[in-house]
């Protein structure tokens, strides 16, 4: 399993409808890093965890323009970029020249010679990769959680960090659905749920807001699929799987993309 940014600094920025039936089917990745604003999740091989209040750094690029236009963490960047297959390179960047004394610099300087450093790129797992030959510089994901929205998930368990495994006897029964509007949908055994979710980077965070009222058989997981649901802070793809990391480090839920059925 990939490493976990700490929970300690992800909390003070994790912490911050009406329900359809049907299915889903995953909505497409960006096929390449133009048109999306893409949201700094790792740079150096360090996690990127602002603190709350703090901006977390971006790119965008336009096409038409051929511009590149973000944040570094203390200042506005800009400036010009080439763009050939997967070759690519940014800059010289402007910056503004902002005072930042409560901020630390050494994030805007890392995301910085990263980007001057940057002579490919790669999207792997929903993420674009900024790359030097087959050095991974710097990670960011499309803002909103767009690679997760559209698809319908099963849940297939959660392992909690106290060795303890819960499992449904079928995923079929306990699924979620992330729309592009901040809306989900989800089916907790014999009741349906809606709420809303948000999302910055890799952040998560999750509200179950309406649900119905049937009485589902004992045994169900219906409680502890939407309790821990609402607890989650950090998700990831790996292997074409969502892995969501809970609150307080205290265990991952897993789930596989429901397939469509003939």
């Amino acid at each position: 399993m990939r490493k976990r940014i700490p929970l300690r600094t992800v909390l003070l920025c994790a912490l911050l409808g009406a329900l359809h039936g049907g299915d889903g089917f995953a909505a497409p990745v960006s096929a390449g890093p133009e048109g999306s604003e893409w949201q700094l999740v790792e740079v150096g091989g360090i996690p990127v965890s602002p603190a709350a209040g703090e901006q977390r750094p971006f790119l965008k690029f336009d096409a038409a323009k051929k511009e590149a236009t973000g944040h570094a963490g203390c200042n506005r960047i800009f400036g010009g970029y080439r763009l050939d297959g997967s070759s690519l390179k940014i800059g010289p960047l402007g910056s503004t020249r902002m005072s930042c004394p409560d901020l630390p610099l050494s994030l805007e300087t890392e995301f910085l010679k990263a980007l001057d450093r940057t002579r490919g790129w790669k999207i792997r797992d929903g993420e674009l990769l900024f790359l030097d030959g087959g050095e991974v510089l710097a990670r960011l994901a499309e803002k909103n959680a767009r690679e997760i929205a559209g698809t319908a998930w099963r849940w297939v368990q959660t392992l909690y960090n106290d060795d303890r495994k819960a499992a449904p006897a079928d995923p079929k029964d306990y699924t979620v659905q992330f729309r592009e509007d901040g809306t989900l949908q989800a089916k907790a055994d014999c009741n349906l749920k809606g709420g809303t979710y948000s999302s910055d980077g890799k952040l998560l965070s999750i509200e179950i807001t309406h649900s119905t009222m049937a009485a589902c058989p004992e045994g169900s997981l219906e409680d502890e699929f939407v309790r821990t649901l609402s607890a989650a802070a950090i998700y990831f793809l790996k292997d074409g799987d969502l892995y969501i990391d809970l609150k307080y480090d205290t265990g991952t839920m897993r789930f596989s993309r429901q397939q469509k059925e003939s």
